[in-house]
């Protein structure tokens, strides 16, 4: 065919290649479109099949099962306290992880100077939150 319109381009004028180049646009958009509606419903149909039909048998077997079970007295709970820890200064732990790498340093005969400057707690709490 694009030998058929290069033998022929010559003798086409403006007008006429701009209409034929105008007709492949509109078909090559078209397939596009096409292709993407094709996409699309795969999709839906993939949802279906994979999600709510699953959904609805799930359902419907936990209300079968529900209807099977009798009614469980109910049990009056009592709340439970939460009981919240102060908060502390860490100067213990501190000392503590201080005197642990001190020990092992000594220990694997490491005789680098080591000695804790500062320290500062890292936001977050658990201090996990990396600020």
């Amino acid at each position: 065919m694009t030998n058929i319109m290069l033998s022929a381009a010559p003798s086409m004028d403006f007008a006429e290649r701009m209409a034929y180049g105008l007709q492949v646009f509109v078909v090559g958009l078209g397939t596009v479109f096409a292709v993407l509606v094709i996409l699309w419903l795969a999709l839906v149909l993939f949802k279906v099949f994979s999600y709510d039909l699953p959904q609805k048998k799930a359902k419907k077997l936990a209300e079968e099962a529900a209807s099977k079970v009798e009614a469980a007295p109910i049990v009056e709970e009592t709340p439970i306290s939460v009981i919240e820890e102060p908060v502390s200064d860490d100067t213990q732990l501190i000392a503590v992880i201080t005197a642990a790498i001190a020990a092992y340093n000594a220990q694997s005969g490491n005789s680098l100077p080591f000695r804790v400057v500062s320290f500062k707690r890292a936001g977050g709490a658990n201090g996990w939150s990396g600020k």
